[in-house]
């Protein structure tokens, strides 16, 4: 089993390759205070952001509702966490030209500085691409083009979890986000068909 921050992490069973629908909630934690008398509205931006997921299984047999629900019975409630990608982007929308790298250590906040893409390559990632640094998976939200070195900075969201190490590895393809479940209590269904129906709430594990 591997672990990753004190944290088990619980592998997901493969078969179905993926769920049949994931409903993303993208959280910010911003404060607003508005003025009865004005109407005016200050705001505090708390610098801290994070992603929630319904996920829904297709109907399983018994043998694979059966991998399920251990793999559910085994990440103990919100105790263990797993890894999950978006089934839709396995791949970037940019040219991903390069073999890219963290560019310095130390960094923090919405944006990573990246190297090692084609010199000077255009629109190597795109709005909506996933990026994965160790356990963590991030999503750019502006389009970014490689500079004469191979260099570039990349707008994120969320925000760095952990200051990544310099020259850590940069995976586009496959990318996968580290989750635990929203709730300790799971629940499945079994029809007169004999079919089993499954659905849980996820968070991004922080």
């Amino acid at each position: 089993m591997a672990t990753f921050n004190g944290m088990n992490i619980i592998v997901m069973p493969g078969t179905p390759a993926a769920p049949s629908t994931i409903e993303y909630t993208a959280q910010d934690i911003v404060a607003v205070s508005i003025s009865p008398f004005t109407g005016q509205q200050q705001v505090q931006d708390w610098q801290a952001s994070f992603m929630e997921a319904s996920v829904s299984l297709p109907a399983l047999t018994n043998a694979q509702a059966q991998s399920w629900i251990a793999f559910l019975m085994a990440l103990r409630g919100q105790a263990n966490v797993f890894q999950l990608g978006d089934p839709l982007a396995r791949s970037p929308r940019g040219s991903g030209l390069g073999a890219p790298l963290v560019d310095g250590a130390g960094q923090t906040g919405y944006a990573v500085a990246l190297k090692g893409f084609t010199a000077s390559a255009a629109n190597v990632l795109l709005p909506g691409d996933w990026i994965q640094i160790g356990y963590r998976a991030y999503r750019t939200v502006a389009p970014a083009s490689a500079d004469g070195t191979g260099r570039l900075s990349l707008a994120i969201w969320p925000q760095l979890r952990e200051s990544p190490n310099d020259g850590g590895v940069v995976i586009l393809n496959n990318t996968q986000g580290l989750w635990r479940l929203a709730q300790n209590a799971r629940k499945w269904s079994i029809t007169a068909a004999r079919v089993y129906g499954m659905q849980f709430e996820i968070r991004e594990a922080i």
